[in-house]
C-alpha cells in the first residue's frame, strides 16, 4: 500500500525525469538555421561554429529578419517559421539555402552543398555508376531522399572524383549534409530532426 507521501515523491521524480529527457519544444514561430564551413559565426545573438567543411548544429531562430555574420561577411536574411536553412559566405555576401527536411521517416535525406569553385558537381556512388544528385552549381545545394543503406559516395566533376565519404551508414529518418570545398568532401549528420 502506497502512502500519500510516497506517491507524491514518485510523481515528483517522474516529472523531474521527464524534464531531463526532452528539450523544450521551440516556439511555434521558429525557424532552424545553421552555418556551413565557418569557424566563427553569429546568427542573431547566438554564436555558432562549424568545423572546416562541415555543418554546425541547427539553432532555433524566431521567424523574420535575421542578422548574421559568417567569418568577416555579414548581412540580413529573412527566415520563415518551420523551415530549415543553411547559411554560407559566398564572396562578400551571405547566401541562405533552404534545406530539405526528413519528412519521410522511411528515407534518409542527402544534401550536397557546393562550396567549391567547381562549376558543376554531381553526387554519385563512388564507382560513378549511380547518380544521387547532379548539376550543383557553386553556392547552391541539392537534396534527395534515399533508402537506409551503407554506401560510399563521391562528388564528381565529369569523371573526376573531387572527394569521397567511405562506408556511410544512412539511417532512415535522418538528414546528412555533404559539404564540398576545394579541399574535399565532408559529411555531417543533422543534429535536429524534422517532426
Amino acid at each position: 500500500m502506497r502512502t500519500p507521501l510516497l506517491s507524491a515523491a514518485l510523481l515528483l521524480s517522474f516529472a523531474a525525469a521527464q524534464e531531463g529527457l526532452y528539450d523544450p519544444a521551440p516556439p511555434a514561430d521558429s525557424a532552424f538555421v545553421r552555418v556551413l564551413n565557418a569557424s566563427n559565426a553569429t546568427l542573431g545573438n547566438k554564436t555558432v561554429t562549424a568545423e572546416k567543411g562541415a555543418a554546425s548544429a541547427y539553432v532555433v531562430i524566431p521567424q523574420g529578419d535575421l542578422t548574421a555574420k559568417v567569418g568577416t561577411v555579414s548581412g540580413k536574411l529573412k527566415v520563415e517559421a518551420g523551415n530549415f536553412y543553411s547559411v554560407i559566405a559566398q564572396g562578400s555576401k551571405l547566401v541562405l539555402l533552404k534545406d530539405e527536411g526528413a519528412e519521410n521517416r522511411a528515407k534518409a535525406v542527402l544534401t550536397i552543398y557546393n562550396l567549391s569553385k567547381t562549376a558543376s558537381v554531381d553526387l554519385k556512388t563512388a564507382d560513378g555508376k549511380t547518380a544521387v544528385v547532379t548539376g550543383v552549381k557553386p553556392g547552391e545545394s541539392s537534396s534527395r531522399a534515399v533508402n537506409g543503406i551503407t554506401v560510399t559516395l563521391a562528388a564528381f566533376s565529369g569523371t573526376k572524383n573531387l572527394g569521397s565519404v567511405k562506408e556511410l551508414k544512412l539511417e532512415r529518418g535522418n538528414a546528412y549534409a555533404l559539404v564540398l570545398t576545394d579541399s574535399g568532401l565532408t559529411i555531417t549528420q543533422s543534429t535536429t530532426k524534422t517532426k
